[in-house]
């Protein structure tokens, strides 16, 4: 007669089913570059969008949910750290991401698809008239999917460097 525990060091935070950590190996760690110069720079923890005279929006706490038997698709969870902010913006369609948009510490999705070794198609979650962030992961898992509309335009890019 045994006793094994099913209890792991996760249990003090558990991630909500259908999401987990990123490897360290995983192919999506890296800068990736589309054709507009746009960067998507991926690390273990953490997701930012930037180029080479401007800087977008940005997010730590980083989760993923794979859609594909193949791992070559999903979603991308952050937490804000830089978001756009209205406030901040002005008439000269100049758009201003920084620290104090109300949506820093809520949760965003990133939807990837095709993802080899090197290239992946990347989309932020953006709907006419939809959410920008949640509250709570769980809520931007249940937001934040192709099925409600988001997604619409993805960018192909390549990879720059691990």
């Amino acid at each position: 007669f045994s006793l094994a525990s099913c209890k792991t060091a996760d249990d003090d935070n558990p991630l909500p089913q259908g999401v987990e950590e990123l490897s360290a190996d995983s192919p999506l760690i890296g800068k990736w570059k589309d054709s507009y110069g746009s960067i998507y720079e991926i690390s273990q923890t953490e997701f930012s969008n930037y180029g080479k005279s401007y800087e977008s929006y940005a997010g730590n706490n980083l989760v993923i949910s794979i859609t594909s038997n193949d791992f070559s698709s999903g979603y991308i969870y952050i937490q804000y750290t830089k978001a756009y902010c209205a406030e901040h913006s002005n008439l000269e369609d100049k758009y201003i991401y920084d620290n104090d948009s109300p949506d820093v510490g809520k949760w965003y999705a990133i939807s990837y698809k095709s993802l080899t070794a090197s290239s992946i198609q990347i989309s932020g979650a953006y709907k006419y008239g939809g959410e920008t962030s949640t509250e709570t992961l769980e809520e931007a898992m249940a937001e934040f999917t192709i099925e409600n509309g988001y997604f619409a335009m993805y960018s192909d890019c390549t990879k720059l460097s691990n």
